[in-house]
């Protein structure tokens, strides 16, 4: 007789959901992703069944990552959706080397924008740039951020005047290659480069 579909133990790559039963716990042992009764073991998130059976374990892979939750000193990718005299907002979209969804909100100060004295922030920072940060404060909301450091600041960005690509002329200087515009930002020491990671 073919046992019943909540009873047999549920095959390697099976998509599962959390609370399914994946088996009795005296044939398996739980691993990730799952959790145990006294009699049987469940899945506790959604994802794809995994079975070693050399040390007869079941897990389950999720299939939604684990949310990334930042933290101080954590290296971000972003680009600026908001521009004010004192303030920028930007949206997160790589942290820790990782792509992220949903984003995370994080404003950077005008004193946290260089080590130099700017008036105001878009004499470091234009809307639509995109930045390498760190964050500085990860208990408040929005997140709040720096770009002060020579590997922290303007990554890539587009000219303000015609959106034509801006080549590095100099420190903190950029040309763009389409109308000759001269703008500055805050750059990186790598600025324009396709290798955009961070290695702490």
């Amino acid at each position: 007789m073919k046992p019943d579909i909540f009873d047999r133990t549920k095959d390697s790559q099976e998509l599962v959901y959390p609370g399914t039963r994946l088996a009795v716990t005296e044939e398996f042992l739980g691993g990730s992703g799952t959790y145990s009764t006294d009699k049987f073991i469940f899945a506790a998130v959604i994802g794809n069944v995994a079975i070693d059976v050399e040390k007869h374990e079941i897990s389950v892979v999720p299939k939604v990552k684990t949310a990334i939750v930042p933290k101080i000193g954590d290296i971000f990718l972003g680009s600026v959706v908001n521009v004010s005299r004192q303030m920028v907002t930007v949206g997160i979209h790589v942290l820790r080397n990782k792509e992220i969804y949903p984003t995370y909100t994080l404003v950077i100060h005008v004193s946290q924008v260089s080590k130099e004295y700017l008036e105001t922030v878009d004499e470091g920072l234009r809307l639509g740039d995109i930045i390498r940060g760190k964050i500085i404060d990860a208990k408040t909301i929005p997140l709040q951020g720096s770009l002060i450091g020579s590997q922290l600041g303007v990554v890539l960005s587009t000219c303000s005047e015609c959106g034509g690509k801006l080549e590095k002329i100099g420190r903190n200087k950029l040309k763009c290659t389409e109308c000759n515009f001269i703008g500055r930002r805050k750059t990186t020491i790598d600025y324009g480069s396709s290798h955009l990671e961070f290695k702490l």
